[in-house]
C-alpha cells in the first residue's frame, strides 16, 4: 500500500469517527423517546434497503441520508456499513437510556 492510500484510508477512518460522534452529540440533546424511535426506525430502513455497493439509491433511502446529514459520508461502500452499524447502535442505546 502506497502512502498516498494509507492517506486516504486515514481520512476515511477521521471522517467515519467524526460522523459517529456528531451525531452521538445530536442524539444525547434529544430528550423525547419517540424522537428517537422514529430516527431508530429511519435507520432501520436504511440497514434494510439502502445497498452502499449498488448504482443507484432509492427515493426514501436518499431522502432518509440526506434529512440526516450522511449523504456524503455512506458514498464509500466499505465504511457504509460500519457507520450505519455504529449510528443504529448508539440509537438503541439512547432510547434504553431514556426509557430507564
Amino acid at each position: 500500500m502506497n502512502s498516498l492510500q494509507k492517506h486516504n484510508q486515514a481520512n476515511a477512518e477521521n471522517s467515519h469517527q467524526s460522523v459517529v460522534v456528531t451525531y452521538e452529540k445530536n442524539l444525547q440533546a434529544m430528550s423525547d423517546v419517540s424522537d428517537v424511535e422514529i430516527l431508530l426506525k429511519k435507520l432501520q430502513y436504511l440497514g434494510l434497503n439502502f445497498d452502499p455497493f449498488g448504482a443507484e439509491n432509492t427515493s426514501e433511502c436518499q431522502q432518509i441520508m440526506d434529512d440526516l446529514g450522511l449523504s456524503e459520508h455512506l458514498k464509500n461502500p466499505y465504511l457504509a456499513t460500519n457507520i450505519l452499524l455504529s449510528l443504529l447502535d448508539k440509537t438503541e442505546e439512547r432510547i434504553h437510556k431514556l426509557k430507564q
